[in-house]
């Protein structure tokens, strides 16, 4: 009889934690973010159906999302996302879109490179990221160049090239301040 009793606590000591709210971002802190993604890679390598259709063979809208997650997970309250057309957005086209938005400042997130030739073999790609922080003025907060090698499972790495990227934003995002 004990064991049926411990297991209603167990699932709810499980449960609780997994349901925990998200981080709160401390007092007088960047809270309200638009997100603002560029490429210098124009087309990931797809390999299945749903990258072709749902549009995830553009590194954009992979940076984007990913991207507008963590900063959600991280305690930040992003109001908007943009994908940039240029390589690198420009000075004048964040500070705008922050100001559209009403934000505090916008995070920007390039893909400088990305080198999938190991990939299949060893199950890793090496990525390049530029993130930066502008506020609405259109002056740089923030800005830091990560170079990572993410790893992910081999089942991934045959079946989804983005998880490469996914896991190099979740890394780089990290360090927002």
């Amino acid at each position: 009889m004990r064991p049926a009793r411990l297991l209603p606590l167990l699932l709810v000591s499980l449960v609780l934690p997994a349901c925990a709210a998200r981080q709160v971002r401390p007092e007088g802190s960047i809270r309200k973010v638009v997100v603002v993604s560029g490429s210098r890679v124009d087309v990931l390598p797809t390999g299945t159906f749903r990258q072709d259709i749902i549009g995830e063979s553009n590194p954009r809208t992979v940076l984007a999302r990913q991207t507008e997650a963590e900063l959600l997970s991280r305690g930040f309250e992003v109001v908007a996302t943009r994908q940039s057309q240029a390589p690198v957005p420009l000075t004048d086209e964040v500070s705008s879109f922050v100001q559209q938005n009403k934000a505090e400042a916008a995070v920007v997130v390039i893909l400088d490179w990305l080198d999938v030739s190991g990939a299949t073999v060893l199950g890793r790609v090496d990525v390049v990221l530029r993130m930066g922080m502008v506020d609405p003025n259109g002056q740089v907060l923030w800005t830091d160049t990560f170079r990572s090698q993410p790893v992910v499972s081999a089942y991934q790495s045959a079946t989804d090239w983005n998880s490469f990227l996914r896991r190099a934003v979740i890394d780089a995002v990290k360090v927002v301040p």
